[in-house]
């Protein structure tokens, strides 16, 4: 598990589990985390002939936007693994300001580069 200090004592986790060649993340946090959302990735041939693309499909519950870090996390690791990633995502912290939703952004971001670098093959 990788854990990100965000603001006013809350944190955002990654969970990695490694099925075969594939991955399932977990990213959440704040005050209540949940299952806002579920992305799954599917690393493909690039449709321009060279490297790799992805195929994303999303799942979102009712009125969550978790869909945008979810979608960030599985698709950088499908791509990077060359693998179909499954990514929950669920972070909550009650009444967010516009300054600490950017916060939450810049950390998931640095998050997930951190994954990304201590779970490669």
């Amino acid at each position: 598990m990788l854990k990100e200090e965000l603001f006013n004592g809350y944190y955002i986790y990654c969970d990695v589990i490694r099925m075969g060649k594939d991955c399932t993340l977990a990213v959440y946090g704040g005050d209540s985390p949940h299952v806002g959302c579920a992305v799954m990735s599917a690393a493909r041939p690039s449709l321009t002939g060279e490297g790799i693309g992805v195929t994303t499909s999303v799942l979102s519950a009712m009125g969550h936007k978790d869909d945008v870090i979810a979608r960030m996390f599985a698709e950088a690791a499908a791509e990077r693994w060359n693998c179909t990633v499954v990514c929950t995502c669920g972070i909550h912290v009650e009444d967010l300001t516009p300054e600490q939703l950017d916060i939450v952004r810049e950390k998931c971001a640095g998050l997930l580069q951190r994954m990304l670098e201590q779970t490669d093959e």
